[in-house]
């Protein structure tokens, strides 16, 4: 896959990214360990924005790379963003 497309692709779903993890948070509010849930609705949305890119087939494989990419740095912005209340 060329180079270019992923920086795009990347860049686009990072543009995104914190404001789908505020849509999760409000949508799980007030249920507990949720986090899982959270995270999921995330790469689903993901998964939507990037399958809907003009001219790009998402396979299987390349889905993984993307989710490889994505479940880190949401665990990083949950860190930052989002820390646990005690």
């Amino acid at each position: 896959m060329n180079a270019l497309l992923w920086i795009g692709i990347v860049g686009a779903v990072m543009k995104a990214l914190k404001e789908l993890m505020v849509i999760a948070e409000k949508a799980f509010d007030g249920i507990p360990d949720s986090g899982e849930q959270k995270k999921q609705m995330v790469m689903d949305a993901i998964h939507a924005l990037v399958d809907g890119i003009d001219d790009f087939v998402l396979t299987p494989e390349i889905w993984a790379r993307i989710e490889a990419i994505f479940n880190p740095i949401i665990d990083l912005f949950c860190t930052f963003f989002f820390p646990h209340k005690k």
